[in-house]
């Protein structure tokens, strides 16, 4: 099945970075998930656009979003999201 974003709208998947070193203090302790920082925003990679023209992204950018923005999606076991063009804050390069 694929999903094609309407309008103003961009299909992304966030990537996830993994990093140890972020994960555990200096004193070697090890935080779970629920003790990382809250982070303003989310690195995603563009899976789709919408219909729109004016959407200055392409499929494979990848880009930077604010971390609540869109509407999540869970397709073929994927968790993706459906954002606004206007909530991808940068794209990457």
């Amino acid at each position: 099945m694929k999903i094609k974003p309407l309008g103003k709208r961009v299909l992304v998947k966030e990537i996830e970075e993994e990093k140890e070193e972020d994960r555990t203090t200096e004193g070697g302790i090890v935080l779970p998930d629920s003790a990382q920082s809250d982070d303003k925003y989310v690195r995603a990679e563009v899976m789709a656009v919408g219909t729109d023209a004016s959407i200055e992204v392409e499929e494979g950018d990848q880009v930077v979003l604010s971390s609540f923005s869109g509407t999540e999606v869970e397709l073929e076991g994927e968790e993706l999201r459906i954002v606004k063009a206007n909530n991808v804050l940068a794209k990457l390069e």
